[in-house]
Order: C-alpha cells, then structure tokens, then sequence
C-alpha cells in the first residue's frame, strides 16, 4: 500500500514537472512572438551599434549637428519604417552590444557584427548582408618597414576589443603587444603618436581613415591570412519568430538592391564630408 501511495506522489509530481515545463514554453514561444508586437506597441525600434566605423554606421557632424550615420542605420531605419515605427539608435563600445541585447536593453544589433559560433551561443543571427575584407593601417613612414605579414610580427597592434581582428591577432601575433579598444578613435590616436604600429580593421574603415589623416596609409601587403568580415544582424536569443520577420525584411532589401544601393549611398557620404 505504502509503495502504491509512494508511486501515485511521483506520478503527480511529474504530473506537475510536466505541466510547468508545458507553461515554460508557451511562455517562452508567446514572449518570442509578442516581441513585435512590443516593439510596436511602443512605437520604437531600439538598435545598439558602435558609431566609429564608417560607412557601416559613425558620427557626422554638419551645421552643428551630430548625427549618427552608416549603412547599417539605413537598414535598421528601413526595418522601422517597414514595422511603422520610430528608430532609436543606442551608441555603445562594441563589447556591451551583446550584453545590451541580452538583458532586453535594445532590440537589435547592427554594428557590422561577424556571426562567429561563440557569439551565437548568446544571440542570433539573420542571414549575412555584406561581406568585406580586413587590411593593416600604417603611419606613412613605415611604408618601407611593414610591407609583409613576416614584417608585422615586430609590429605593436591596436584592434577593436572582442572582435574577430583581436582573436586573429591573439593567434597570429601571439608574441606582439596588442591594444584593445571599445572605439576605433583610440586606436588611431595610438597610431598617430606611435603607441603603436599597426591597426588591423576592416578595408572599407581603414580606407576612410587614411584619407581623412595624412600621415596614415594601408600597409602593402598581401596576404595577411585573416578570415573575410560577414556582417549579421544580431537578435535576442530564441526569438525565432522575431528572427524571420528581421530576417525576411533584410533578404527583401538584399534581393532589391537596396543594400548595395545603402553602402555606395554611404561611401560617396563620407566622401563628400572628409576634410583632405
């Protein structure tokens, strides 16, 4: 009788355990789809991004106004304009985005972020929009001393804290003193007055940078072995209703055109507002 009363317990507790875990996940499936409908009830889209890396997304000062800019921007505009709603965009250092996003803080993140697996393992991803390719910023006098990968193992580095460039410098140049930064500004600085030698960062910002400084340039090499940049939007992890409809917005600006539109758009802008 006891073993019978001891079996009719646990039956009701997994009874019980079964029940909750079902309440869990409808919880957690209704929280996912209501998302956009948060987001609209509201009536703002929240992004975070790291406004230092032009054209995917920086600050532009005209007439005495500051406005942050870039690509990515644009997307993220076209996606509110596609939900009817306001954008609001959250500048942070690169390495709070994740966390931003995470705890609730913002609704996406766009900042030219490389899905890598570790990062997935805290957000998701939509489909890769653009892809680009890493190149070494110099000081002009060091044409002749860093032209080769072999060179640059000499090199102090500055990157980008918690990115791809900063593994692959923590790999590649082991041995070599590495600066990491939350802001690109800082590691230019560090350049300009020889705290360090070399920058590794995307072509298209390096590009930008060595025009708006004399003294800086692109390093003359050619293989430098780092894996090419994809760029993803990051949403909160297990929203995957939220993620398609993120993601079907994107695909839709990819198919159009729209994105390759949005970077020349960009480029041509930090052209016409660089100070030669």
């Amino acid at each position: 009788m006891k073993k019978q009363w001891i079996k009719g317990i646990v039956g009701l507790m997994s009874m019980f355990t079964l029940a909750a875990c079902g309440v869990e996940a409808t919880t957690d499936e209704a929280a996912a789809g209501n998302k956009l409908e948060e987001i609209k009830e509201k009536g703002v889209l929240t992004i975070a991004t790291t406004a230092d890396y032009p054209p995917y997304e920086w600050h532009l000062v005209k007439e005495g106004e500051d406005k942050i800019v870039g690509f990515d921007i644009d997307i993220a505009q076209a996606i509110a304009d596609e939900w009817g709603v306001d954008l609001e965009v959250k500048d942070m250092d690169f390495d709070g985005l994740i966390p931003a996003l995470s705890t609730g803080k913002v609704d996406l993140v766009l900042a030219g972020m490389n899905p890598t697996p570790e990062r997935a393992e805290s957000v998701d991803f939509t489909d890769i929009y653009v892809t680009t390719l890493d190149t070494v910023l110099i000081r002009k006098e060091d044409a002749d001393k860093y032209n080769s990968k072999e060179s640059l193992k000499d090199a102090n580095w500055a990157t980008q804290k918690a990115t791809i460039q900063e593994e692959f410098l923590q790999e590649e140049f082991a041995d070599s003193e590495l600066q990491s930064v939350g802001k690109w500004g800082t590691a230019i600085l560090s350049l300009k007055t020889g705290k360090v030698d070399a920058i590794l960062m995307v072509e298209t910002v390096a590009n930008q940078y060595a025009v708006e400084n004399d003294d800086l340039m692109i390093a003359n090499v050619d293989d430098l072995g780092s894996t090419p940049n994809e760029a993803a939007i990051a949403v909160q992890k297990g929203n995957e209703e939220f993620l398609e409809e993120v993601n079907g917005i994107l695909n839709n600006l990819q198919e159009a055109g729209t994105v390759d539109e949005l970077i020349l758009k960009n480029v041509e802008l930090m052209e016409e507002n660089t100070i030669e």
